[in-house]
């Protein structure tokens, strides 16, 4: 009878045996937890979850992509006040802002348009999740988040005064196809406005590798049927472009 205490410690020891020992992808990538002594050897459970970024072009780590795009030092660059100013938004304009992260420029836009709407697009949940966060009651009413897909922002057709891509264009798959689309989009006298960062080597921003090559966009949408109408030499760091559709002059 002293054998069956034995004889169940075995299987259940078996039974232990089969449970991999490998670390998961993510855990396998995940950060240390906050306060853990470098070398930590702590588990995937100690560690803080990484979220997976939705964006191939964002940090992996969505969660510190988003800090990155609000941090204090990235909003004096994009200089948003500034932005708004020359966009001189009517009251009641409906606005598309493609690619609009956790909604520093959507903010503004609201603010600026109280009577109008701003379609706040982006293809990673989190980052709207990070816009309804700050939009939560009656902050701002005006705001539709929108989860677009890499091909579409989803858009209601026919209706934005202005469409405002910034810091993204360079991260939109297919470019041309996806701008000549983007005209459908449009009211008549619908404008696009684009702020991306300049091409080469900056002290701020993503790697030169990570950007256009000097006359790419402005290729790629004349090809597309955009003409040019302004470009304001506001930012020193981006250029800041607006176009409507139509052919080249």
């Amino acid at each position: 009878m002293t054998l069956a205490p034995c004889l169940l410690v075995l299987l259940v020891g078996a039974c232990r045996s089969t449970v991999p020992q490998t670390p998961t992808p993510d855990a396998a990538q995940a950060p240390h937890a906050h306060g853990a002594p470098a070398g930590s050897t702590s588990t995937a459970i100690e560690a803080k979850p990484t979220r997976t970024n939705r964006d191939p072009h964002g940090n992996p780590d969505v969660e510190r992509y988003i800090d990155m795009l609000q941090s204090t030092g990235r909003l004096e660059t994009l200089q948003i006040p500034l932005v708004v100013e020359h966009l001189a938004l009517a009251p009641d304009a409906i606005i598309g802002d493609l690619g609009c992260g956790p909604g520093n420029f959507a903010l503004a836009f609201a603010k600026a348009a109280p009577r109008g709407v701003v379609y706040a697009s982006d293809v990673e949940p989190a980052q709207l999740d990070s816009l309804r966060a700050k939009i939560a009651g009656d902050a701002a009413p005006n705001i539709i988040p929108v989860l677009a897909s890499f091909d579409d922002p989803h858009f209601p057709p026919g209706r934005m005064d202005l469409v405002f891509i910034g810091d993204t264009y360079h991260h939109l798959q297919d470019r041309v196809a996806y701008m000549r689309r983007l005209e459908a989009c449009l009211a008549p006298g619908g404008k696009l406005a684009i702020l991306d960062y300049k091409p080469g080597d900056l002290p701020i921003g993503p790697p030169r590798a990570h950007k256009l090559e000097a006359g790419v966009m402005e290729r790629e949408l004349v090809e597309a049927g955009w003409t040019r109408v302004a470009k304001h030499d506001t930012h020193p760091w981006h250029d800041f472009e607006v176009w409507t559709p139509g052919e080249q002059r």
